[in-house]
């Protein structure tokens, strides 16, 4: 059995990660795995909860491109040097998002040049990276219906051509990462959660 593992799941919004981030921490109980860290981005500690409402809510003023892109990697070096760094030899690690969010969202939605995603990623994430990340692809008509009964927050309400094009370079990248999963997430919950039981389990046992 593995031990003390870093999984991400990643997706547009509307996907389903959420849900599946807590289904995960349901299988890893079921097999004794108990001490798990729970985490999400932006966010994970209080400073870089107050910076995700500034990503996520910032309503008096406009949101510049590159500012969310800062605001974004200043939440995850918080989130680094607060709770992973110091946990991950010691903890198991569950991640609602990660960097690969940075390059779908910030590179395929916003346009953002990919030399400065690889700056920052050089400068803050220095190689702590995922042992496993679960993709969960839906078609961004799917996944905008799934949260239009919810209080959108700002980027929730961008458009289906964003959306689009994030999905495209999460699939971009993830057909070129074999630790990364691609998982249809157009499926009803009861066969997604079966899917993603499958490729734990089997990832556990390798």
């Amino acid at each position: 059995m593995k031990k003390n593992q870093f999984i991400v799941v990643e997706g547009i919004d509307g996907s389903g990660k959420t849900t599946i981030c807590n289904y995960i921490i349901t299988l890893l109980h079921n097999i004794n795995i108990h001490n798990i860290i729970y985490t999400h981005e932006p966010g994970g500690t209080p400073l870089a909860e107050k910076l995700r409402q500034l990503i996520k809510y910032s309503k008096n003023e406009i949101l510049s491109n590159r500012t969310e892109l800062l605001l974004i990697y200043a939440s995850r070096l918080q989130l680094l040097d607060n709770i992973l760094r110091p946990n991950i030899n010691n903890c198991w690690i569950l991640s609602d998002r990660y960097d690969l969010s940075s390059y779908a969202y910030q590179i395929g939605g916003r346009g953002i040049n990919e030399k400065d995603i690889l700056f920052f990623q050089k400068f803050i994430i220095n190689n702590i990276k995922p042992n496993i990340t679960i993709y969960l692809d839906v078609n961004p008509v799917i996944s905008l219906n799934r949260i239009q009964l919810r209080k959108k927050d700002r980027i929730e309400k961008e458009s289906l051509i964003f959306f689009t094009k994030v999905r495209q370079y999460y699939l971009k990248i993830a057909k070129q990462d074999n630790n990364i999963i691609i998982i249809d997430a157009n499926q009803n919950l009861y066969d997604v959660k079966l899917t993603v039981k499958k490729v734990i389990m089997k990832w556990l046992k390798n």
